[in-house]
């Protein structure tokens, strides 16, 4: 079965429409059958959703069949049988047939990708089809096949009953039907038979689908006309500035309010239209939790909220990663195993809750567990241990310094090496990729009573809000995502702790640092006290904090980000740059390449 299997159908131009909208539908099928399963699996007795899962295999053997599909339609075809045994009652659902099902789901899934990139069943699936044809060797040696008809149904209601759900009749006379293909070129009825069960089988919905790179392009445009908004602003100001209650600064500060309204309406809208629901992702997880479990011997419950809300789609997937890692620290090292739950009081079920929310511009995410929480003390003797550390340097870490170690590179608390953790490169990954994308991280830990773990992204990264500064007399921004607070000290609240700069916030010292001293990587240099009172711009990048000491706070704006060009190309430590109101141009902080320089040098 691993041999190229060539198929007209796949590589003809005139069914390419077809193709693609099968491979679509298929791939939404298959992202709800990952969900019903695990649902299934929790609902044995549930008749409807198992009905519902018998759907989804049926759709995809039928859609895949009108192709001349090979692969595929045999591995759902035997899907098709067991569960039609489930839906008879001649079987019940075990954790054997559910490991075959998701096996056979994994197969399919993988089939549907090599047919999108190259256009063929190039994949094994005797693996998938042996474990099939098992089990179903096993359950027609529990329960003989007896053809049961009631006495007060017809022989026409038994066949009409039967038509769907077994490979009987019906199946039959639409084998009969199919035409293989022995060209590139369909015969125009084959085609017509295609597009006809296509356009039946899907239904109709209010939306459309549309290319990701159309929605690029009107973004752009959005992009300039903000910046046109914020251009007309300006001159509105100045000119109302020399000419004030005339008839004309009236008009123009109408006009300049309406469009301003109007230009607010329409990013909103655009932005809008790449956003989709947080669940594409969230609905992964359960899948993900119910191998771990197995793999661990642990029973964990995965709760997920806030699956409604909406993320740029960039976002979405450069956010999994991190997801799937989290995921696997909390029941890994989180969740006790159920002998050690009992002695500590808790339920024997673990719990982990993945949930979601905006806030602003800004999207939280949480993944929390009330597992046994992080040991600080544990934490401080490994790092020491693997030599991230000194004893010295240990000591003096404060609490919430000390539960940063995991996001160290090489840290882990895992007693060996095994397939879900241990290598000691899984919380260093979410740093980076949390890092990349201008969010923060934040962890909440309590020894005994589980751990929490807070992302704080921007909801965007094509238009940001951003805190217009200056410094030596230089505007710059700083993008608003990576801003924890803003306030203003005395001089006098300034400290010298071996040759840098920190001030006491609330129960934590923030070390400061200057935008030069940002700029030219050096973590200290010359104190600077020419005024009394000092701005303070505390921002965050993954789980790291500094004090960004500025000279002035010019406000908030909504920013646009634009590349430097091929003449500039990348500068270390510039996102990018914008074009203020008056038509100056301002670079936009990287905040996190900035802080990575000063951390190589101190």
């Amino acid at each position: 079965m691993s041999e190229t299997i060539k198929n007209p159908t796949l590589i003809d131009p005139e069914m390419k429409e077809i193709v693609e909208s099968f491979i679509i539908e298929s791939k939404e099928i298959l992202e709800k059958l990952d969900i019903d399963l695990i649902e299934l699996e929790k609902k044995p007795d549930d008749k409807e959703l198992l009905n519902q899962v018998f759907r989804s295999f049926h759709t995809i053997k039928g859609t895949s069949g009108f192709l001349g599909l090979e692969s595929l339609p045999e591995v759902t075809h035997k899907c098709e049988d067991i569960l039609n045994k489930l839906r008879k009652g001649e079987a019940s659902l075990n954790d054997a047939i559910m490991d075959g099902i998701i096996l056979s789901v994994d197969t399919i899934k993988e089939l549907v990708r090599k047919i999108e990139t190259d256009q063929n069943e190039n994949v094994d699936i005797e693996h998938a089809c042996s474990i099939l044809e098992n089990l179903l060797k096993s359950l027609d040696n529990a329960v003989p096949q007896v053809a049961v008809v009631e006495k007060n149904k017809s022989a026409n209601e038994v066949e009409e009953q039967n038509e769907f759900s077994n490979p009987g009749k019906g199946e039959a006379a639409e084998e009969v039907q199919k035409v293989k293909p022995v060209t590139n070129t369909f015969p125009e009825s084959k085609k017509e038979s295609i597009e006809k069960a296509f356009s039946t089988a899907q239904v109709k919905d209010n939306t459309i689908r549309v290319g990701v790179e159309r929605l690029d392009s009107l973004l752009d445009i959005v992009s300039e006309l903000v910046l046109g908004r914020n251009w007309l602003s300006q001159v509105y100001t100045e000119f109302a500035n020399t000419h004030e209650g005339s008839k004309f600064t009236k008009d123009l500060g109408e006009v300049t309010k309406q469009i301003d309204l109007m230009t607010t309406e329409l990013q909103l809208v655009a932005m809008k239209l790449r956003m989709i629901r947080i669940a594409k992702i969230f609905n992964r997880y359960p899948r993900l939790v119910r191998d771990l479990c197995k793999d661990t011997n642990k029973d964990t419950e995965l709760i997920i909220r806030g699956e409604e809300t909406e993320v740029d789609k960039n976002l979405i997937e450069e956010i999994n990663d991190p997801l799937v890692h989290l995921i696997r620290n909390s029941i890994d090292h989180g969740i006790e195993k159920p002998e050690d739950r009992i002695k500590a009081g808790k339920p024997v079920k673990g719990t982990v809750i993945l949930s979601a929310e905006q806030l602003g511009n800004n999207i939280l995410i949480t993944v929390e567990d009330d597992g046994k929480g992080l040991d600080v003390e544990m934490l401080k003797d490994k790092a020491v241990a693997k030599g991230l550390i000194t004893k010295e340097k240990a000591k003096e870490l404060t609490h919430n310094e000390a539960i940063n170690l995991i996001f160290l590179p090489g840290f882990s608390t895992a007693e060996k090496v095994s397939s879900v953790s241990g290598r000691g490169v899984g919380m260093d990954v979410v740093k980076t990729n949390v890092s990349k994308l201008r969010g923060i991280i934040n962890i909440e830990s309590e020894k005994g009573k589980g751990a929490k773990f807070v992302i704080k992204l921007p909801l965007t990264l094509a238009i940001i809000s951003g805190m217009v500064i200056k410094a030596k007399n230089d505007l710059m921004v700083v993008p608003l995502g990576s801003i924890v607070e803003v306030f203003r000290v005395n001089a006098e609240q300034i400290y010298t702790i071996k040759g840098k700069e920190v001030i006491k916030v609330r129960d934590s010292i923030l070390p400061l640092v200057s935008v030069n001293q940002l700029l030219k990587g050096k973590m200290n240099g010359e104190r600077e006290q020419n005024n009394k009172w000092q701005y303070i711009v505390e921002v965050g990048i993954a789980e790291k904090r500094y004090g960004l000491k500025v000279d002035e706070l010019i406000g908030q704006h909504e920013v646009v980000i634009k590349s430097l060009g091929s003449y500039l190309g990348e500068i270390d430590g510039i996102a990018g740059s914008t074009i203020m109101g008056d038509g100056t141009v301002v670079m936009i902080l990287d905040v996190h390449q900035l802080f990575n320089r000063l951390e190589k040098v101190s």
